[in-house]
């Protein structure tokens, strides 16, 4: 697109700061600057600032939100920033984390892409149960080796990490203020969900999508063939 209106470049740079100050540009907060994105020029220009700055810009009904593209370097985390935001002590931990997202997308979600939506909530427990399935599966492979290197992959160190740790601890009342358990790592991760507004959990017990990350799944996941593959393989396993 030649000859972009000054205006029309103002409009867009004053929507993308705005989006990543607030993190979101709602239709009924900001009606004006959300219906901008309607614009054909400034959607073009936006385009352009999403490539540059190494983030997606993912559009539903009603807001606008922001997400960083898996190999963003600037508004993103690296494997060492994410580790240490979720007090992980190294990547068998943070790979065990991302085995956990993944089940909660395909728990969520459905169809070739992921993009049918087939339940509104999931319990903690289901999601443990789900997940100790897949990696005593993965464990129980003679060829586990093999499929590390094919999807490059951690599933040896993320199962043994995993079936190696109690379910829950019985003592404890509170699943939440568990630690050492399955079900704390995955209250540590949904923690992280929840900061990343993408998950929201009631209950102490209940998993719901926020409109986020139903925006994410259903228009932009999984982005890479490699996140496929992992997808994939969980599910089929």
């Amino acid at each position: 697109m030649e000859n972009l209106s000054p205006d029309s470049v103002r409009k867009a740079f004053s929507l993308f700061m705005n989006l990543i100050e607030k993190s979101k540009i709602s239709k009924k907060d900001d009606p004006e600057l959300f219906m901008s994105y309607e614009d054909s020029e400034i959607s073009y220009i936006m385009r352009i600032f999403e490539e540059e700055s190494g983030i997606m810009v993912l559009h539903s009904s009603d807001t606008l939100y922001y997400t960083p593209r898996t190999d963003n370097k600037f508004l993103g985390f690296t494997n060492e920033e994410l580790r240490d935001k979720m007090g992980f002590a190294n990547n068998t931990e943070l790979y065990l984390a991302y085995v956990i997202i993944l089940s909660i997308v395909i728990k969520f979600f459905n169809g070739e892409n992921y993009n049918n939506k087939v339940r509104t909530m999931l319990k903690v427990e289901e999601l443990e149960a789900y997940i100790t399935s897949k990696l005593d599966a993965v464990d129980a492979l003679e060829n586990n080796e093999e499929v590390d290197e094919t999807l490059n992959f951690n599933f040896r160190g993320v199962s043994k990490l995993w079936l190696d740790m109690p379910a829950y601890d019985e003592k404890i009342k509170s699943f939440s203020q568990s630690k050492g358990t399955r079900i704390s790592f995955i209250y540590r991760t949904i923690k992280f969900l929840q900061e990343q507004g993408l998950v929201n959990l009631d209950n102490d017990s209940e998993i719901y999508t926020t409109d986020k990350l139903d925006t994410l799944v259903i228009s932009y996941y999984p982005e890479s063939t490699r996140k496929r593959e992992v997808l994939s393989f969980i599910e089929r396993i």
